[in-house]
């Protein structure tokens, strides 16, 4: 089986998600479903260091392979049907790729990150922290993995005037250290969006097309992720699943031959990921790596899929 590339039938799905790919492989849909694009996402590979879960960076593990270093501002709400939580959360990570970061066998695991002096976000100050040592599966609090720069707002609590807003063009600057210059980059926020439909919390039937719409005007892309969820997990979201909405004012529908295939989950319960994005792929001064800059709004919910 190829590992990209490969267009396929749905009914295919039950046997593509349970032995996920190193590489996504695209689904066809039938025409009245053209608006979407269905990707089975590559197993999660559980020895690689994790900053964020893509419920609060937007960005999968492929992408971060892809991308070594990040600039993120989001917003994010997350439901859980008894629950509900909002931030926003900005981050700059280049990692250097010269400085690997191995297991005990000798794979490499990740990269330390760069210190590149004094970072800001628009006119609020990035804190400049050391990255955690940790993975899907582990976490050592005592080793860490070099420097990045996070700022999170819990629940919307203003810290120093930082808090996500739509319309807004935020600009991460540095002044640099070391081979890196400084630098300042650019990106505008989308709307922020809302899920109307489904609820948080309820439960949608296998069986039927799962009917959603949202408020708020989507960004560039805009990405639906379905997740396996497990509180108790160290990183507890594991995406299975991606759709691309190509097309659609406020509402789409997802067929049920998507849901009556996702990968079987111990109580079945899912998080799904709407994420509404603007992109661009840059560069700085002095870094040899692709540098992704992203504005996001997501918006969180748990379902129950059955």
């Amino acid at each position: 089986m190829r590992r990209s590339g490969f267009i396929l039938a749905l009914v295919g799905l039950f046997w593509l998600v349970g032995c996920q790919e190193n590489s996504p492989v695209e689904l066809a849909l039938d025409q009245t479903t053209a608006a979407l694009e269905v990707k089975v996402l590559p197993a999660i590979d559980p020895t690689l260091i994790v900053d964020a879960s893509v419920d609060t960076s937007g960005v999968m593990q492929q992408e971060e392979q892809l991308y070594p270093a990040t600039f993120l501002i989001n917003g994010v709400k997350t439901d859980l049907g008894d629950s509900r939580s909002s931030f926003s959360f900005s981050r700059i990570l280049l990692n250097e790729k010269k400085k690997p970061i191995s297991d005990s066998s000798g794979k490499v695991i990740g990269y330390q990150g760069l210190d590149v002096g004094t970072a800001k976000v628009n006119t609020v100050d990035l804190p400049k922290v050391l990255r955690p040592f940790r993975t899907w599966t582990s976490f050592s609090p005592d080793i860490n993995a070099g420097r990045a720069y996070t700022l999170v707002d819990q629940d919307n609590l203003p810290v120093g005037n930082f808090t996500y807003a739509s319309g807004q063009t935020y600009r991460f600057v540095a002044d640099g250290r070391g081979l890196v210059s400084p630098f300042e980059l650019a990106i505008s926020s989308p709307e922020e969006i809302t899920i109307l439909e489904p609820k948080a919390g309820s439960v949608v039937f296998k069986n039927d097309d799962l009917q959603i719409r949202w408020s708020g005007k989507v960004g560039g892309t805009f990405r639906v992720l379905i997740s396996s969820f497990n509180a108790r997990s160290n990183v507890p979201v594991k995406p299975l699943l991606q759709v691309e909405v190509k097309e659609g004012l406020n509402s789409v529908t997802l067929p049920a031959k998507v849901l009556k295939n996702l990968q079987a989950n111990s109580d079945g319960r899912y998080l799904f990921s709407f994420i509404s994005m603007n992109r661009s792929v840059t560069s700085v001064p002095g870094y040899s790596g692709n540098v992704l800059v992203q504005a996001a709004s997501i918006h969180n919910i748990q379902l129950w899929v059955k």
